[in-house]
């Protein structure tokens, strides 16, 4: 048999004759070559080639192999999906598109492919478009339907969206995400009212009834829209004194008191809305990401680490945790901060960002024996990124270990791409390396590499 047959795949794409595509995993060289169907041998090796260029990622060459195949069974479903599967991979997300509407033309509404073309809208973010097939894979598996509510939410289908939130918690109970959704929905409903009303008639209801929490959001949304910062906080502190059980004033308050210098309240009122169940965990950020910015510096440390710390035991998020290293960052706080960038990478271990900030961090606070372990853990995810080798052999270099250094740097230097101040501080960590080992006159000689930076008018 063909070595070629030992690539693994999928039936759906092994064995699809003009009738039908399976529908499991399965090794090519459990394959009968006859399963092809009544096709050619040039078709059958042009077709094993294709996917097992497609298993190297070489998109292009399997692509070349695909079209030998179209021309030779011009209506082979396989052929059509293989060639969209290999033009999405390469985001040729136009070409994919057509040639999987053909595979579906084929083949009938199959969930694999309409799967696939909901890749390929979802990734162009086309999403009235991936919500079409998303409704079409709903009828055909009852576990596409969680999926729903996020992309309605997108497209602000607010109500499509609750509808089918009420569905999934009726038959599946309550789920976390879901309810962050309808918190964000209902709020975003609350706006749109509150766009449809009048300041007048708002007054008039929350005058006849002020228990009527709805009312006083809707003014302070309108007023808000009018810049009217004192209303704003006028019936902002109405709210928080004649309903007392609710916390959305909070959200209002914070940022007036902090705007106000009435730093010891704003702070208050974000505690409030850090520990409330009422808003999601993209409006917490929001309500920290105000605070970062807006410089607080006349308050005891204690009592904004009391509000962090609650922050951090409330939200678990990789952006939460990324503004909370920002925050300690900007206050020069460099431990705390490194604490803060490491959570987000315990939920998100391909973080480029937070691994950069957290060897830079490391670096800054002779903490070598972290950098060493985060850049070496992170190579092997990222093994084309040169800044973590540098960062790797600069943290080897203080930990007294030259060869290691050496070595880490030189690979870094075969992924440069045109980044001669990254080239230069190679060179130089390069040369700290063979000085620790004597050897000055290498040392010298790639010092001699080092370019320095011009100005370009």
């Amino acid at each position: 048999m063909n070595k070629l047959f030992k690539v693994a795949s999928l039936l759906a794409v092994f064995l699809l004759s003009n009738q039908l595509f399976a529908q499991q995993e399965v090794f090519s060289d459990e394959v009968n070559v006859d399963d092809l169907g009544d096709v050619s041998d040039d078709f059958k090796d042009s077709f094993f080639n294709a996917l097992a260029a497609k298993a190297i990622g070489n998109h292009d060459k399997a692509i070349l192999y695909l079209e030998v195949c179209e021309e030779l069974d011009p209506k082979s479903g396989a052929v059509q999906y293989e060639m969209g599967k290999n033009y999405l991979m390469s985001d040729a997300f136009a070409k994919a598109e057509v040639k999987i509407i053909r595979a579906i033309e084929l083949e009938g509404e199959i969930e694999w492919l309409l799967e696939t073309l909901y890749d390929v809208y979802n990734k162009q973010k086309e999403y009235e478009k991936s919500i079409a097939v998303l409704e079409k894979l709903a009828k055909i598996n009852l576990n596409y339907e969680e999926l729903l509510p996020y992309q309605y939410f997108r497209v602000g289908k607010n109500q499509q969206a609750l509808a089918i939130i009420n569905k999934l918690d009726n038959r599946l109970g309550d789920n976390q995400r879901r309810n962050q959704i309808r918190i964000q929905l209902e709020a975003r409903l609350e706006k749109n009212e509150a766009r449809d009303g009048n300041i007048e008639d708002l007054e008039a209801a929350m005058e006849s009834d002020p228990k009527d929490e709805k009312a006083y959001i809707n003014l302070i949304y309108l007023y808000s829209k009018k810049n009217n910062t004192e209303k704003v906080q006028e019936i902002a502190e109405l709210l928080e004194k004649n309903v007392p059980k609710s916390d959305k004033a909070q959200l209002a308050l914070y940022k007036i008191y902090l705007e106000a210098g009435k730093t010891s309240k704003g702070i208050k009122s974000m505690q409030m809305v850090f520990k409330s169940s009422q808003f999601d965990t993209e409006t917490k950020i929001n309500v920290l990401n105000d605070f970062i910015q807006s410089g607080v510096t006349d308050v005891e440390d204690e009592e904004i680490k009391n509000a962090i710390d609650n922050f951090a035991d409330q939200v678990g998020d990789v952006k939460a945790f990324n503004a909370l290293g920002d925050y300690y960052l900007k206050r020069k706080d460099a431990v705390r901060a490194i604490l803060f960038y490491e959570k987000g990478l315990q939920l998100d271990h391909k973080n480029y960002e937070l691994i950069k900030k957290v060897a830079l961090l490391s670096i800054d606070i002779k903490d070598y024996k972290k950098t060493v372990e985060i850049t070496e853990t992170a190579l092997d995810i990222f093994p084309a990124q040169a800044l973590l080798y540098l960062l790797n052999g600069v943290a080897h270099n203080h930990l007294n270990e030259p060869d290691r250094a050496i070595e880490q740097l030189e690979m870094g230097l075969s992924f440069l791409l045109d980044e001669p101040q990254l080239e230069s501080d190679m060179y130089q960590q390069l040369a700290v390396s063979y000085d620790l080992k004597g050897n000055t006159t290498k040392a010298t000689k790639l010092r001699s590499k080092i370019k320095i930076p011009t100005n370009k008018s």
